[in-house]
């Protein structure tokens, strides 16, 4: 049998899956590519909308893998070992430390992304058609699915920059077809094209529905819409990749714009305090999260990652806190630090990032707990680790069980303020207030007020309130790339932004990648998509064992 390509390798239990596993979509037909048996009815047409709503739960690792492992805060045990103040060895490490090649590249089959874009196609595709559903109905689906086709595309275009072009359900008589589904990279240009076209496409449709399609922070909307707009004409703006050259002032006017719409609609808040966006009992109440991937018992669907950050239990209760006193649990701490128990910690902090922190800063023990293996020695290096309790949801104490039952922010309304303090910052005009609001919350009313300096110092400090506030939510990476220096390189290039691994002052280690290895910015295709795939080419600047 011909080989499949990569696309048809994530899409392969996908469509086997998409209606027999997915919540609300498990009485659909089998061959559900064939709309004769299917689009028949609003209740499908909703079921099916449900459907992609649920995978952005399903597609949440994605933040981290793809944002927060290469983004320089997570360490390697800090003494260059790569094993946790527990003894137990850490993942991806090479990645961690920018060891990129084809043979070592983290994500096989576009990382699965390609699945859910083709199951949005189909959305595309059918909607129009449904004659039962009202034009408003119809609107408002459309704006969820080219909104959610952005979202996915974005992922794609920041990780490989020039990746396959599909806008179509890539299907032949209602089964997946391999050559349909094999495609080359497109250019860049083109990506981003399709990009700022389906967001304002989805802008647009919002209006025509006459409706922002709020439901709750667990469905996607108007706001969502607004918010990765604002990402994706900023990325444009200041972000050269391939043939698609940084578009400057009028990007970064248009992506304010989406943001001041969020801003000026007074729907979202910060939560009075920092773990308040984030502890499971303030799910309901939650005024900041604007989209957020829903994790819970009753689905047992749990956040993904968290537990390599935390800690096993008989690990957890031979080690120390940093005063010296034996760590114990306590069963009656529904969301302390003490029931954290379920996990091996495979992925730990740096000391040099934990040491930043103000002490007066809540965010910094609202996300972080710091223990040491052994109470005779100083807390440092090998000696020092923190364990992540910000996601690490709810202990039980009648059913003696921890649940990583935290729901995941996609988006939440303190990016919303960041972003507009970086766009402001880069289009010359003072970013203080956004900034200030953001370490209003983290302080309390005595807070440190920042007040406008020269630009490079501005993007500075909203990159260490970002750092500070995004822990494991995949958001460092990203603004490296996009944020700029004094002399207009990306901060990916600075090393004075630069956490060090071992203790010591700041970018002492040089920058988290040199300028010959510009072409690290973005991702290699790993040995089994170049395998698959005989029309894909390398990404540029990769060495490779296939010659096309």
């Amino acid at each position: 049998m011909k080989k499949l390509n990569i696309i048809l390798g994530s899409l392969a239990m996908g469509a086997l899956t998409l209606f027999t596993g997915c919540e609300s979509l498990d009485q659909a037909p089998k061959d559900y590519f064939a709309s004769g048996n299917f689009w028949q009815d609003a209740t499908q047409v909703s079921g099916y909308m449900t459907g992609l709503n649920s995978y952005l739960r399903s597609t949440y690792g994605a933040h981290f893998n793809m944002g927060e492992v290469r983004g320089g805060l997570i360490g390697d045990g800090d003494d260059g070992t790569g094993v946790s103040v527990f003894g137990e060895s850490m993942y991806n490490q090479t990645i961690i430390k920018q060891d990129l090649r084809e043979d070592n590249a983290q994500f096989n089959n576009w990382d699965g992304l390609y699945s859910e874009i083709v199951r949005v196609n189909l959305a595309l595709q059918q909607i129009p058609n449904c004659d039962f559903l009202t034009d408003k109905q119809k609107a408002l689906y459309l704006a969820e699915a080219y909104g959610m086709r952005a979202y996915y595309y974005f992922f794609l275009y920041r990780t490989w920059g020039n990746v396959p072009l599909v806008t179509d359900v890539a299907i032949t008589d209602g089964q997946v077809s391999a050559e349909r589904l094999s495609r080359e990279r497109s250019n860049a240009s083109e990506i981003m094209k399709l990009m700022k076209s389906d967001i304002d496409e989805s802008e647009k449709q919002y209006t025509a529905a006459g409706s922002n399609g709020w439901q709750d922070q667990y469905n996607w909307n108007l706001y969502a819409t607004l918010i990765l707009k604002a990402n994706i004409y900023a990325w444009a703006a200041e972000v050269t990749t391939g043939d698609q050259q940084a578009t400057g002032t009028a990007d970064l006017q248009t992506a304010k714009a989406a943001l001041q719409t969020i801003i000026s609609s007074g729907k979202f808040k910060l939560m009075p305090e920092f773990y308040q966006a984030f502890r499971s009992d303030y799910k309901s109440s939650n005024t900041e999260n604007i989209l957020a991937a829903p994790f819970n018992k009753t689905d047992k669907v749990y956040f993904p990652n968290i537990s390599y950050s935390l800690a096993q239990v008989n690990f957890f209760t031979v080690a120390y806190d940093l005063n010296n006193n034996p760590l114990k649990m306590d069963a009656t701490q529904e969301y302390g630090t003490y029931t954290l128990v379920n996990g091996l910690v495979r992925y730990q902090y740096k000391e040099s990032f934990w040491r930043s922190f103000d002490e007066k800063d809540k965010r910094r023990d609202a996300t972080f707990f710091a223990v040491k293996g052994d109470a005779s020695k100083e807390a440092t290096g090998s000696n020092f680790g923190v364990l992540v309790p910000k996601f690490a949801g709810t202990y039980y104490p009648s059913e003696g069980a921890h649940y990583l039952d935290a729901d995941g922010p996609i988006y939440r309304y303190a990016e919303v303020l960041l972003l507009m303090a970086e766009i402001e910052n880069d289009l010359g005009n003072d970013p203080s207030p956004y900034i200030n609001q953001i370490r209003k919350r983290a302080y309390g009313d005595d807070y440190p007020q920042y007040t406008n300096q020269g630009k490079y110092e501005n993007t500075k400090a909203i990159l260490f309130e970002s750092d500070k506030e995004f822990v494991f939510e995949g958001k460092r990476w990203y603004d490296l790339i996009r944020m700029k220096d004094a002399s207009g390189k990306s901060l990916v290039f600075d090393a004075s932004v630069n956490y060090p691994f071992i203790p010591g002052a700041m970018g002492s280690e040089g920058p988290i990648l040199n300028q010959s290895e510009a072409y690290k910015i973005l991702w290699p295709l790993s040995t089994s998509t170049m395998n698959n795939d005989p029309v894909l080419k390398q990404t540029e600047g990769y060495q490779t064992a296939f010659t096309r």
